[in-house]
């Protein structure tokens, strides 16, 4: 049975034995009143035949009983039911108090007694129904969205009914969205740790061949350091390397080791691994300040690296022309004049496989990955037609000697 039915009959039958009780009571009371009057009127006729001299005739007696109200007989032995039996100077008088009088007392609390609850079962009925609609309603349907999260998470939890009711809603759909969140964690840490296992593998195998590479280019260049073809294999062997670090560090953390250094000489590695693509694609990249902080050089260009790549994928595609990183102590910034982030892209911004530029979803949440490693954060900015990458560092002491 529905809510607001069982709400109804409740209220009805809750209302029919309150009526009936009431009833009951005033019909008790109202047979002990006419119970004692037929009491004082036995009496009150015992004294009069006995003190008045009047004779017991049936002329008489008719006349008594009509001044009365009251049948009674006189010398009686005992009271039948509706009778009481009163013996006042010696004479046994039985009265009759169950009267015309008492037949129509009954009538009217019989007839308010219906009255009273054929009203009130419509007037409960009636309150049930605004109940219903205030409170039995949104109950319903937070039982049935509680029944839809076995088969559907997607489907949010309704905000109904007021006070306590819409509080039990708002905690429904805040367990919803916290079962949805649990369950694509889950889901994104089991694609995370497989493609970690594969990454790891890839990038090992990956790396023994390009440091062999590495050291023939290294001897071919001692032997002409003149050549520009191979500093720019080097630098790209380099940017290769650096890559796989941030494979490595994808499938088993970003481990660091900071220490005081250079933002500046970070961001000139950065910038001269990349100029050749910034070039190609017609693209001005500059550095900007000087800067120092508590990081590990490594992965600070490793985070470096992300972010430059991606203001340059970023202007690639909306034809952007300009990429430039600002430097602080304890602070750098990469900006760009591109078309910025999509709107429906921002809330998962920095979440693996998100990407909105054709990239693999990876380089701003291994950046963040880094940020947070060294006790920092990174932060998105959008500022007229710019878009800012802040990352905020901690600053390396004044009186330390910085490395580059």
């Amino acid at each position: 049975m529905r809510l607001r039915a069982r709400l109804a009959w409740q209220l009805i039958a809750a209302h029919l034995l309150l009526t009936v009780g009431a009833a009951a009571i005033a019909w008790s009371a109202i047979d002990r009143e006419l119970r004692a009057q037929a009491e004082a009127s036995a009496r009150s006729i015992g004294r009069m035949l006995a003190r008045g001299g009047f004779s017991t005739d049936e002329r008489v007696l008719a006349r008594m009983r009509e001044l009365s109200g009251f049948d009674f007989r006189l010398d009686a032995t005992s009271a039948s039911e509706g009778a009481v039996l009163v013996v006042e100077d010696g004479r046994a008088i039985a009265v009759d108090y169950r009267t015309e009088r008492y037949r129509e007392a009954r009538r009217s609390v019989l007839g308010a007694t219906l009255a009273v609850a054929a009203i009130g079962a419509l007037a409960f009925a009636v309150i049930a129904w605004l109940a219903a609609r205030r409170f039995a309603r949104p109950l319903e349907q937070l039982a049935e969205a509680a029944r839809a999260l076995d088969r559907d998470l997607t489907r949010a939890v309704p905000a109904v009914g007021s006070g306590e009711v819409a509080m039990l809603a708002r905690e429904l759909e805040e367990l919803r969205q916290r079962l949805v969140a649990a369950i694509a964690a889950q889901r994104q840490a089991e694609r995370l740790a497989t493609l970690g296992t594969f990454a790891a593998a890839l990038a090992h195998e990956v790396r023994n061949p390009l440091t062999a590479v590495a050291l023939v280019v290294q001897q071919l260049r001692r032997e002409r350091p003149d050549d520009v073809a191979l500093q720019r294999v080097a630098d790209e062997l380099a940017r290769l390397d650096l890559v796989i670090d941030e494979t490595l560090a994808f499938a088993r953390g970003v481990p660091c080791q900071p220490a005081p250094c250079s933002l500046r000489a970070a961001a000139e590695e950065v910038q001269r691994l990349l100029m050749h693509q910034a070039s190609h694609a017609g693209i001005a990249l500059a550095v900007h300040g000087q800067g120092r902080a508590l990081a590990d050089p490594r992965r600070l260009r490793q985070l470096l690296l992300n972010l430059v790549r991606n203001a340059l994928q970023a202007c690639s595609q909306g034809r952007g022309t300009t990429v430039a990183v600002r430097l602080a102590d304890g602070e750098l910034a990469v900006e760009d004049d591109g078309p910025g982030v999509p709107a429906e892209v921002l809330p998962r911004l920095f979440e693996p496989f998100v990407a909105s530029d054709g990239g693999t979803g990876l380089g701003l949440y291994l950046a963040r990955l880094i940020a947070e490693a060294h006790g920092g954060r990174l932060r998105y900015e959008r500022a007229g037609a710019w878009t800012r990458f802040v990352c905020q560092l901690p600053a390396a002491p004044e009186e330390t000697h910085v490395q580059a």
